[in-house]
């Protein structure tokens, strides 16, 4: 089962992912098709369609890392390098290794000084490095990246017959409500509470009337690095999650609110921070300001307690693994995992310092791996419901090379939407746009996402 083309025929017409998951295939099939998940987000898509988050699938995939693990040793080339001299406030190239060959730091991961404080205390001195061998590889032709403006994404998304789940004028208008609201606390110590109220019941009454059942693009597109966006958008993916399960508008109306608040720790801190005239970490930030959050809403009073928790549990896993207290299971209320998990998928898919949009694709394969970790299977599935694999207004490519976007998504075929083809396949803009329907295109997929900078 090496040939990939293979592989995908076997996965998508003879049932091979309930081979995997019964434990019928041999290791190395099973090995072999696991590792084919990884990278085909095709694949991957079909199997998050069959099973969402089936906890066999978790399983077989944290069982294969772990025999990598096991296997991954420091080749007799690696070198040590001292924690003391780890670059603090740099991302490392290269993973860190013990002795032992366990993965301890991965690459990509930003050293902090709580970071090199934590391998100190596990008596952790030096750390292994495998040297990369370098070789001249040819250099991929560079592609166009999009460029485009909200208005031509969401004149694009309506001209498929798709409305966003929030208008512009409601979206920009709670945004500005947020941003006005965080300013006047941070400078003045005082926040219009009834107006957060006020624009956070407006935005749930949109989205759940809304006919749209899964988020578009033009739904999350606040591109304003500023915690207000944020803020916004996380409210909008709680709100849709929430609907997707089926929860009665009363009860996530009671907790709007809080979603749209979740952050406003982080604001209080920081003016604390400066009327003492001392200097506010960005560690001591992100662990204190779930408790802020939860001390100065709890005084001004005038939310129940489930949503107060949501403010304080944001950052708690149902693995037990967040914090600030570790909380685990069902300790957390299905509010609290809604509202972690739409945290999650917001910054998942948001790269705030290059301002793309993206990784729709990578997220869904957390949803898939890890989801367990984060939230009970029934939120899992109404977030992989909400996300959906394509949503309208993601740009992808084709596998001619084309780059589009996807229009309309297509009710029982989530994999083959309705795409306007707007570059070929080096990146140039094609004068007249096409429209591509894939359920009825033969020979015509998407290969996966491509990122797209969007201006306002």
């Amino acid at each position: 089962m090496s040939n990939t083309e293979g592989l995908c025929r076997a996965i998508r017409e003879e049932g091979l992912i309930v081979r995997l998951l019964d434990g019928d295939l041999p290791p190395s099939e099973e090995h072999t098709v696991l590792t084919h998940l990884r990278t085909c987000h095709e694949c991957l898509g079909l199997t998050a369609d069959l099973l969402y988050t089936d906890a066999r699938l978790k399983d077989l995939f944290d069982r294969q890392e772990e025999k990598k693990q096991r296997q991954r040793q420091p080749s007799q080339g690696a070198f040590l390098l001292e924690v003391d001299k780890l670059p603090i406030g740099r991302a490392i190239d290269r993973d860190l290794l013990d002795n032992e060959g366990r993965l301890l730091v991965a690459a990509g991961t930003e050293l902090t000084e709580a970071l090199v404080e934590s391998l100190k205390r596990r008596g952790i001195d030096k750390l292994a490095v495998e040297p990369v061998e370098i070789r001249e590889e040819e250099k991929p032709e560079d592609l166009a990246v999009p460029v485009v403006s909200i208005r031509q994404i969401e004149g694009f998304i309506e001209s498929g017959g798709v409305e966003p789940a929030i208008s512009e004028f409601v979206r920009h208008k709670c945004s500005e409500t947020v941003a006005e609201s965080f300013r006047a606390l941070e400078e003045e110590g005082q926040i219009d509470v009834g107006g957060i109220h006020e624009t956070a019941q407006m935005v749930t009454e949109e989205v759940l009337t809304s006919p749209q059942v899964a988020l578009t693009l033009a739904d999350l597109i606040l591109f304003d690095p500023g915690l207000h966006s944020h803020s916004v958008n996380v409210l909008i993916i709680f709100l849709m999650i929430s609907r997707a399960m089926g929860h009665p508008a009363q009860l996530v109306r009671d907790h709007a609110t809080a979603a749209l608040l979740h952050d406003i720790g982080r604001i209080v801190l920081r003016r604390g921070a400066r009327a003492g005239g001392v200097k506010l970490s960005a560690d001591d930030e992100r662990s204190e300001h779930t408790e802020a959050g939860y001390s100065y809403l709890w005084n001004l009073g005038g939310m129940g307690e489930s949503a107060l928790k949501m403010v304080m549990n944001h950052h708690e896993r149902y693995d037990g693994m967040g914090y600030p207290r570790r909380l685990k299971g069902t300790t957390l209320s299905d509010w609290d995992q809604i509202l972690i998990l739409a945290n999650m998928y917001e910054n998942l898919t948001w790269d705030r310092s290059t301002g793309l949009r993206s990784g729709f694709h990578d997220a869904l394969a957390t949803l898939i791996q890890d989801g367990s970790k984060i939230a009970r299977k029934g939120i899992i599935r109404g977030a992989i419901q909400a996300f959906g694999h394509y949503p309208p207004g993601s740009w992808v490519r084709m596998n001619n090379g084309e780059i589009g976007l996807v229009i309309k998504s297509q009710p029982g075929s989530p994999l083959k939407p309705l795409v306007t083809v707007m570059y070929d396949s080096n990146g140039r803009r094609h004068p007249k746009p096409r429209s591509v329907d894939l359920t009825h295109s033969q020979g015509a997929y998407i290969l996966g996402p491509v990122p797209v900078v969007c201006t306002l």
